[in-house]
């Protein structure tokens, strides 16, 4: 058995070794960026599914035994309040945890508009559960622009009002 081992190479003259370019580092540095945005981004997005489940939780509840919701309406509700509430937290960040009372609260509007559009039916369809949403997001458009004025309060020592998470954030 004649197993040959490799002989170590030399280590060489360190100043003969390139350093590497700005270009390099600049390329190594925003690869490292786009790399913890991304992370950030799916953090994000995994908060917003947790979000969605406790609201949908909310407006079950609220729903309780009155009626039914069809699929559709659930799928919409679903794809329009991520879109919204991942806007919000790529704006504000997490705020789950502050703004959690606010936001299962018009998780309960949302519930009573749907069952009040859906009146003459026997389940809550997609047009009353737009219609719901859109009485919603009026709802908290009204509150962001009224929490928005100077001098009502103090921004980062009470929760903001659930309004930022239905529509944009006032500039």
């Amino acid at each position: 058995m004649s197993e040959r081992i490799p002989r170590s190479q030399p280590a060489g003259d360190p100043a003969a070794t390139p350093l590497p370019s700005r270009t390099d580092m600049a390329s190594a540095q925003s690869g490292a960026e786009d790399q913890a945005l991304q992370e950030e981004d799916q953090a994000l997005q995994e908060a917003v599914h947790y979000v969605l489940g406790d609201c949908f939780f909310a407006v079950g509840q609220t729903i309780g035994m009155r009626m039914t919701v069809d699929y559709d309406a659930v799928v919409w509700w679903h794809d329009h309040f991520r879109t919204k509430f991942l806007a919000a937290m790529r704006r504000q960040g997490n705020r789950w945890l502050q703004d959690r009372e606010n936001v299962t609260a018009v998780g309960w509007m949302l519930a009573e508009r749907a069952v009040r559009h859906a009146t003459s039916q026997n389940s809550i369809d997609v047009e009353a559960a737009r219609r719901a949403a859109a009485d919603v997001e009026r709802y908290c458009e009204l509150h962001s622009k009224r929490a928005s004025r100077p001098g009502d309060h103090d921004a980062e020592s009470s929760p903001r009002l659930a309004g930022y998470w239905c529509t944009p954030y006032p500039r």
